[in-house]
C-alpha cells in the first residue's frame, strides 16, 4: 500500500466519523425540537431517521461479510457507490413499516416526553 492511500483512507475514515457525529446531531437537535414544541409527528420523523442510520449500517457491515472479487473489482469508486446505494436503500426500507425499530422508539419517547393531550 502507498503512502497517498493511507492518506485517502485516513481521509475517507475522519469524513465517515463526521458524517456520524452530524447524525447524531442532528437526531438529538430533532427529539429537542418535537420535546419543545409538542410534535408527535417531529419525534415519528425523528425515530424514523434514526432507524435509517441504522439499517445504514447494518448493510454496511453485512456488505463487508462478501468475500472480493467477482465480476466488478474492488475501487474507491465502488465503494462511493455501494455507500450511496445503501444509504438509498435504508431511507426507503425506513419509510415504510421500516424494521420495527421507529416504531418502538416513538412508543418509549413519547411516554418520556410525556406530550401535552388535546
Amino acid at each position: 500500500m502507498k503512502i497517498n492511500d493511507i492518506n485517502l483512507q485516513s481521509k475517507i475514515y475522519q469524513s465517515k466519523i463526521k458524517a456520524s457525529k452530524q447524525n447524531t446531531q442532528q437526531f438529538k437537535e430533532m427529539l429537542e425540537k418535537a420535546k419543545q414544541n409538542n410534535d408527535t409527528e417531529a419525534l415519528k420523523s425523528a425515530c424514523k431517521q434514526f432507524e435509517a442510520i441504522f439499517v445504514n449500517m447494518l448493510l454496511k457491515n453485512m456488505r463487508k461479510t462478501v468475500v472480493e472479487g467477482g465480476f466488478i473489482k474492488k475501487s474507491h469508486a465502488r465503494e462511493i457507490f455501494e455507500g450511496m446505494f445503501d444509504e438509498e436503500i435504508a431511507k426507503e426500507v425506513s419509510k415504510g413499516q421500516g424494521i420495527g425499530l421507529a416504531k418502538i422508539m416513538y412508543e418509549q419517547l413519547s411516554k418520556n416526553i410525556n406530550f401535552d393531550k388535546e
